[in-house]
């Protein structure tokens, strides 16, 4: 039996983000469910197909070995089938379990519609314990707290318990019976290349329950998603693009387990006068010719406050002028320089005497060689 191609049933590229593939998931899924397509065998199936493809690919681990079966096969290596799947789903039995061994870690399929379209199961075994998706975000913080550090707050979509049907999925008193097919346990066996892997019950959908009449706000997942505000604390010295894993700010578990995480890519907002590399600060000043070629000294600001800078004799336009130490400072304590760019600002216009002082100066022979 062909492998089927999991990118192609959820219609995204083998390149997707992890978020991608998750909000590409819950709209199909949603579009398919069964409870929209009553006693169509089509939509039960197609529902099944895009439960399984997430069940590997919503898993960054799964994922991975599946990008590298995929690719044995695409290069025509030996690949019958689920031959290998395995490892994938992490079978107990492992390569040698042989025809009949079961992937035991494809058991949480039904917990994870169980999250996404039904409540708690109804008899049958515990679900067991699965720990939340993590949530990918970024924000944009000024650059001063990029700097010095701060705490800023993050508004992010999390999923929480509907509190019209306490998570049950069902109508506020509506009957909701054990499933006879499953037993409770949102899961049947089917046989995949020699393997029996459990997949979602089509008669339960996952829950492991009838719902007769599902919830009206959250269309019997027993889960609404809203916005979460969290305080973010921003460590000082973090760089534009740099990302933070927040522990346990990602989807709830299931079956008790642990939240995922929140994974913050930081952008840092461009400053009027600084600008950024590594520890290091840049900034520019404007001289005129004369005090470039005679030398003079300006103000400049830093991070810690203006400062006065000496610029040399003879300083040529683009060139930096270090102030060490006045850079930035790290959380590990260590801290950059301040680099001035000179800027030599040309007259536009000139007075008689300023020209007959430039003419004087030209026809003056060179004194040294630039």
């Amino acid at each position: 039996m062909a492998e089927p191609d999991y990118y192609e049933i959820l219609g995204v590229s083998p390149d997707a983000a992890q978020d991608e593939i998750r909000k590409t998931y819950r709209r199909l899924a949603k579009k398919h469910h069964p409870d929209r397509h009553s006693g169509s065998k089509a939509a039960e199936e197609r529902f099944k197909r895009i439960s399984d493809a997430y069940s590997v690919l919503g898993d960054p681990e799964k994922r991975k070995q599946y990008d590298q079966l995929r690719q044995m096969r695409m290069q025509g290596g030996a690949f019958e089938g689920f031959a290998g799947f395995e490892d994938l789903f992490g079978g107990a039995g492992g390569p040698q379990a042989g025809r009949g061994g079961r992937a035991e870690g494809a058991g949480g399929l039904g917990d994870l519609f169980s999250k996404i379209f039904g409540g708690s199961r109804a008899g049958g075994e515990r679900a067991p314990r699965q720990r939340g998706h993590d949530i990918s975000s970024s924000v944009t913080v000024p650059f001063e707290m990029a700097v010095r550090g701060g705490t800023i707050e993050v508004t992010i979509p999390r999923e929480k318990q509907c509190p019209a049907c306490s998570g049950s999925g069902a109508a506020p008193g509506a009957r909701v019976e054990t499933c006879p097919r499953c037993g409770g346990t949102g899961q049947v066996l089917s046989g995949q290349g020699g393997f029996s892997v459990a997949h979602p019950c089509p008669t339960c959908f996952g829950r492991g329950s009838i719902i007769q009449t599902p919830c009206g706000r959250c269309r019997g997942s027993g889960a609404v998603e809203e916005p979460s505000r969290v305080e973010v604390k921003i460590p000082k010295g973090i760089q534009n693009g740099q990302k933070l894993r927040l522990s346990g700010l990602g989807q709830p578990g299931l079956g008790g387990g642990p939240a995922g995480d929140l994974l913050l890519e930081i952008q840092v907002q461009p400053h009027p006068t600084f600008r950024r590399k590594g520890r290091d600060i840049f900034s520019k000043a404007r001289v005129s010719m004369v005090d470039a070629a005679l030398g003079t000294d300006v103000e400049v600001q830093t991070l810690q406050g203006a400062v006065t800078v000496k610029v040399p004799a003879g300083t040529q336009p683009g060139q930096k002028l270090r102030v060490p130490g006045y850079g930035l400072e790290t959380s590990d304590g260590r801290r950059g320089d301040h680099y001035v760019e000179v800027q030599v600002a040309v007259p536009r216009k000139l007075t008689a005497e300023q020209k007959a002082l430039l003419e004087q100066l030209r026809r003056a022979p060179a004194t040294s060689k630039t």
